[in-house]
């Protein structure tokens, strides 16, 4: 019992020596107040700014496609070292066509490493839109949260004000002052949240309309870079031609073909245009040797 009364006694005296003085109290919740207030009205500037400089690029004729241009590069980056490494592979490859065993093997092995090569063009066209949907996200995202953190100190100004008010008649201020005090700062707070909600709308609005225009742009760019990729894939297909050409005039047609022909199927096209010169010839001879052995049929007939 004695020790619940001394525990009691204690905690009594702890309380009364950190309990802080209403007037020091209402000193202190009044500068929590001015504090939140003038964040959320700086932080209020910097979206009025934000979204002047938002509104002033969207009216430049050719920022919309200077945007596409940046968001293009940026992907073209992404996988340019892979790129360089599959073009020159490709040339070593397509250098080294002539000396392989396999000739046939060899330009498959090309022609598939082509179409590796426009499968990854396909990839960075599909790499630029993710990156305009970022940028964008991003933006958007920019106005929101400047916008909420205005609304946050809005709302931090207006419950310290409650406090200013209960210290206000804690310390005897008259019943004008601290009602006309909360009156005030409800009116400050609400105007500031309303403010923000306003700017950052507009933002918002803003944001998506230019980047409607940017994604036009983009998928312009996107398919542009595709083309491109095609075009240049139907250059290296004539090279691997060409390529197949000089290693058969080089080697001859038959040793040409018995170099592939014991690896892996053989093209018929080549097959066959090996295959009909021979027979064709083939057909010469036979028709010349049929000639030299029957008789004609226009020798006069026997007279006995």
């Amino acid at each position: 019992m004695w020790a619940l009364l001394l525990l009691t006694s204690f905690v009594q005296v702890v309380a009364q020596s950190t309990t802080v003085p209403p007037q020091v109290a209402l000193e202190e919740v009044q500068h929590e107040y001015e504090k939140a207030l003038k964040q959320g009205n700086e932080t209020l500037k910097e979206l009025q700014k934000w979204l002047e400089g938002i509104e002033a690029s969207a009216a430049k004729q050719d920022e919309a496609d200077n945007v596409a241009s940046k968001i293009q590069h940026e992907a073209e980056e992404d996988f340019s070292d892979q790129k360089e490494s599959m073009l020159s592979d490709f040339e070593k490859k397509l250098g080294d066509l002539s000396k392989a065993t396999d000739p046939y093997m060899a330009a498959e092995e090309l022609k598939k490493l082509s179409k590796d090569i426009v499968k990854l063009a396909k990839k960075q066209a599909k790499e630029m839109k993710k990156k305009y949907y970022s940028l964008r996200s991003e933006e958007k995202d920019k106005a929101q949260d400047m916008m909420q953190a205005i609304q946050k100190d809005a709302h931090m100004a207006m419950k310290t004000a409650r406090k200013v008010e209960h210290f206000g008649r804690k310390v005897g201020q008259p019943e004008a002052e601290y009602e006309g005090n909360i009156g005030k700062a409800e009116k400050t707070t609400e105007g500031l949240s309303g403010r923000a909600e306003k700017y950052g709308e507009k933002a918002e609005h803003v944001v998506e309309h230019f980047f409607e225009k940017v994604e036009d742009k983009v998928e312009d760019r996107g398919h542009q870079v595709e083309k491109e990729a095609k075009a240049k894939a139907q250059e290296r297909a004539t090279k691997i031609h060409e390529a197949m050409e000089k290693a058969q005039s080089s080697s001859g047609p038959v040793a040409f073909f018995l170099r592939g022909a014991n690896r892996g199927p053989l093209d018929p096209e080549a097959l066959l245009s090996l295959l009909l010169p021979a027979t064709g010839f083939a057909m010469l001879g036979l028709a010349f040797a049929w000639g030299r052995r029957t008789p004609s049929l226009n020798m006069p007939p026997s007279l006995g």
